[in-house]
């Protein structure tokens, strides 16, 4: 990754102006102010060492350490204002699965809602009442309440986000990252024109905003209209000049390409993304689909070998794996992929179902029959299984 959480978080406290302290060796003590006791000084500089405790495990990425150090602040001071925003922050980055983070909490790629996991739900619930708890101090600062959104977000509490962007907006009408992340809200919502709007104002307010160009490239391809795919290959193009480095944006923009079938500008996109950020596997497997779009088995499989290699247990990068195997000839190697397709994801009816059709070339019915139906109590509504199983019937003369 190109930006660590860590390193954000560090960012985050300098722009907050969370202060640490610099104790020259030959002081001993900070000197009084005339206004204060010596409790307070002695308590100021508890809280700074704290405070610069958390920011350090969090740039370490220790964010259970660093949630214990703010914590640790707030039971110092509960009204400590920017100790509930880093603590929110730390909790949020411990489990978030965003791979590129503002500074503010709000996803410059656009990601749709996931399910929360019991783990998630807990960090999550634990950064929104600190984010409310920092709003109950300063409940007009719309900033938090864009981070509140983000987190509503990565919830599912999709109604609570969109208020949140909403008051981000009525408080800063020229908050970028709230109608940002209200574009991604209504994209998860289906409601694509409105997210539109959104990143057109976005990149109205901020011009060189390479992610609003390449979100609103993600909700045109969504959309799918009369010449959607176009517009989104030019966010894409436009997101790639403003930040050259945004391997997302390639792959996106592959994707994109692969859809107008060009499949030599989508291999161009997804080595790119292999070039930039060599962790990044799914280009592997969707430069595979491109090789394969060209008939070129052996590039294909190399690729999905460098998928698996990356991801021992991803199950459709075996049965694409094996599909190329049963396009160069090779059945044994293409049965032995569709097989760790299933073991990998036993509802892979795609599998099933190519497996099958390998059994049925070898003459092997009854196994083809077994893999054929297993496909359709998978889904029902396969149309390439229930094609084989009705040319297999005839075959057997059923």
């Amino acid at each position: 990754m190109r930006y660590i959480a860590s390193i954000l978080l560090f960012l985050a406290v300098l722009m907050f102006g969370c202060k640490t302290t610099e104790t020259k060796p030959e002081e001993t003590q900070p000197a009084l102010h005339p206004s204060e006791t010596r409790g307070e000084i002695v308590q100021k500089t508890s809280l700074d060492a704290l405070m610069e405790q958390g920011i350090n495990y969090a740039m370490e990425g220790n964010y259970d350490e660093a949630y214990l150090a703010f914590t640790g602040v707030l039971n110092l001071d509960p009204g400590y204002f920017d100790a509930y925003i880093l603590r929110a922050r730390v909790a949020f980055a411990s489990v978030s699965d965003v791979t590129k983070v503002e500074e503010n909490f709000s996803a410059i790629t656009y990601n749709s809602v996931n399910q929360a996991s019991s783990v998630q739900i807990v960090k999550y619930n634990s950064s929104i009442r600190d984010l409310t708890s920092a709003l109950e101090i300063n409940p007009e600062d719309a900033e938090t309440y864009v981070r509140r959104g983000r987190v509503h977000a990565e919830r599912g509490n999709l109604d609570e986000a969109l208020k949140d962007y909403d008051k981000a907006i009525e408080l800063d009408p020229e908050m970028v990252r709230a109608y940002n992340g209200r574009g991604n809200l209504n994209a998860d919502k289906g409601g694509y024109d409105a997210a539109i709007k959104d990143f057109d104002e976005a990149i109205k307010l901020h011009p060189q905003y390479a992610e609003a160009f390449n979100n609103r490239g993600l909700v045109y391809v969504q959309r799918n209209g009369t010449g959607d795919i176009d517009k989104a290959i030019a966010d894409y193009s436009e997101a790639i000049k403003i930040d050259p480095e945004f391997s997302i944006a390639y792959n996106n923009r592959g994707l994109a390409y692969m859809a107008k079938g060009d499949s030599d500008k989508a291999i161009a996109d997804f080595s790119k993304v292999i070039e930039l950020d060599p962790a990044h596997s799914s280009a592997y497997i969707n430069r595979g689909k491109a090789n394969a779009a060209k008939k070129d088995w052996d590039k294909a499989i190399a690729d999905y070998s460098e998928m698996i290699k990356a991801n021992p247990n991803n199950a459709s990068a075996y049965n694409a794996r094996g599909l190329a195997y049963a396009e160069k000839g090779e059945a044994n190697n293409a049965i032995t992929d569709y097989t760790n397709a299933i073991r990998l994801n036993p509802n892979l009816a795609a599998a099933y179902n190519n497996r099958g059709a390998e059994y049925a070339i070898r003459n092997d019915n009854t196994r083809a029959l077994a893999d054929f139906v297993q496909a359709l109590r998978i889904e029902p509504n396969n149309e390439a299984a229930q094609q084989n199983l009705n040319d297999l019937r005839r075959v057997q003369g059923r």
